[in-house]
């Protein structure tokens, strides 16, 4: 249900990071917080996410519109100050200049806008990214509704911020160390800097230098200084790399929220922020997929057929009084067509062009160029863009072709994915029906950053039921 200004009463929202899934679900007697641990190697996870998140849906826990959290370190964020043009052109300029300041092509970003009185601020994130993290969700067709980086979220959460230059330092990590950060700046409730940091393997000092620099270019651009910053996350990785060096006053972030770590806390907050902020920073959420909606089709399909056929037990029992007479000729005829089975049978037996038909229907499958892995592997290593290269090609069951290797950036595997889902043989039919990436996680080797891809891909229309359509691996 929602409210008379079109503002849900309760949203479910999820956070999927550093190995594990995190939830704030609506309850009868308010919110209820989960963290749920993933045990698959982390090129596998998106399997186990999607798992969990459907015995989830299977219980009805996110049958609310939903929110999903992205991590800050993987968003570009860019505060601009532009004229205020006419309505309609007013978000096509934005994007324009948005991919010009941030150095990125339009047709490899999402981006998304909060307007404020000191600019407007733009997040970009790549779609490689957002495809690859929201699949788990878009597979299941939950119903998102937001899609926002989690500084901005915690930024927003804050019921009553300071009224001076203040900011919010999000620490993300593990038990063992720190992965990454990200600070929101701003100006009472004005969020003007927002920046990520992620370690790369640098230590914590260079994490420290990263954070003064950021407040320093924040005091040079606006020319106040920064009096509070609040933390959430693991301090004491952090606290033993600050030396001598000096930030402004750090507080632990007070959430009044359900959870019982800080992390299940700040999620509810930013749902109850969520539900109650006019315009958000929010990713456009992903659209629902054909095969999805077909799916949903045949299911209630499926159901109005099982009350049908429930209806018909209703009546056949409404007219017992004739069963008895029914059945008696029902064993009657049942009895002549036995026989004429039985003929029939012996009379296909000896029916050699059925027999020579059905050899030619496997000749001419044997035939297909598809099915012969040399003229497959000529039209891969024909197709695929240079930027990419194969280290294996696996055949499974299923008409499954299975290629792992490496890349120079996500944009090639994006593209490989796009060529191989166009490619056509001879008499114009296409090579693969389906084509998926089941991961793409950048690597640094030898100072150098690699990007470890695996991409499923099917000869044929799939025609197994949904638990049988995991990708298989050797």
């Amino acid at each position: 249900m929602l409210h008379f200004f079109g503002k849900p009463k309760q949203i479910a929202i999820v956070e999927w990071g550093e190995g594990e899934i995190r939830l704030s679900l609506p309850s009868r007697t308010g919110r209820v917080t989960a963290t749920l641990l993933l045990t698959a190697p982390s090129e596998e996870q998106g399997f186990e996410v999607s798992r969990r998140l459907k015995e989830l849906t299977n219980r009805g826990a996110l049958s609310s519109p939903l929110c999903v959290v992205l991590p800050s370190q993987v968003c570009t964020f860019k505060l601009m100050k532009l004229p205020i043009e006419s309505i309609e052109a007013r978000e096509q300029i934005w994007r324009n200049e948005a991919a010009n300041q941030l150095g990125l092509p339009l047709t490899e970003i999402e981006l998304a806008f909060l307007e404020q009185p000191d600019g407007v601020l733009v997040a970009a994130v790549r779609k490689s990214f957002l495809h690859t993290y929201l699949a788990p969700f878009v597979q299941l067709d939950l119903p998102i509704r937001w899609v926002i980086p989690s500084v901005v979220g915690l930024w927003i959460s804050v019921r009553k911020p300071p009224s001076g230059n203040w900011g919010i330092l999000e620490l993300r990590g593990n038990k063992e160390n720190l992965t990454g950060a990200s600070i929101a700046l701003g100006l009472g409730n004005r969020l003007r800097v927002v920046h990520s940091i992620s370690l790369n393997g640098s230590n914590g000092e260079w994490m420290v230098s990263e954070l003064r620099r950021t407040i320093a270019l924040y005091q040079r651009t606006y020319g106040e200084t920064v009096e509070q910053i609040f933390v959430i996350g693991n301090r004491h990785f952090f606290d033993k790399f600050m030396g001598d060096k000096v930030l402004p006053t750090m507080e632990e972030l007070t959430l009044e929220a359900e959870g019982n770590t800080p992390f299940e806390r700040a999620l509810s907050a930013i749902a109850v922020a969520v539900a109650s902020a006019p315009s958000i920073l929010s990713f456009p959420p992903p659209e629902r997929e054909p095969a999805l909606i077909w799916r949903r089709i045949e299911e209630r399909l499926v159901g109005a057929l099982a009350v049908l056929a429930f209806a018909g037990i209703i009546a056949g029992f409404a007219i017992s009084s004739q069963v008895k007479l029914t059945k008696e000729q029902i064993n009657a005829e049942q009895e002549v067509l036995n026989r004429q089975k039985r003929e029939l049978n012996r009379l296909t037996s000896d029916n050699f062009s059925q027999k020579i038909q059905g050899f030619e229907q496997i000749w001419q499958r044997l035939k297909e160029p598809r099915n012969d892995p040399l003229e497959l592997l000529y039209w891969l290593s024909k197709s695929l863009p240079t930027s990419l290269w194969v280290t294996e090609m696996v055949f499974l069951k299923d008409s499954q072709v299975i290629l792992r290797g490496n890349a120079v950036s996500h944009s090639a595997v994006t593209d490989a994915v796009r060529v191989l889902s166009e490619l056509e043989i001879e008499g114009g039919k296409p090579l693969f029906a389906e084509v998926m990436t089941n991961y793409a996680n950048a690597k640094t080797l030898a100072d150098k950053t690699l990007v470890e891809f695996q991409i499923t891909a099917w000869l044929r229309e799939r025609t197994t039921t949904l638990r049988q359509r995991q990708v298989l691996r050797p």
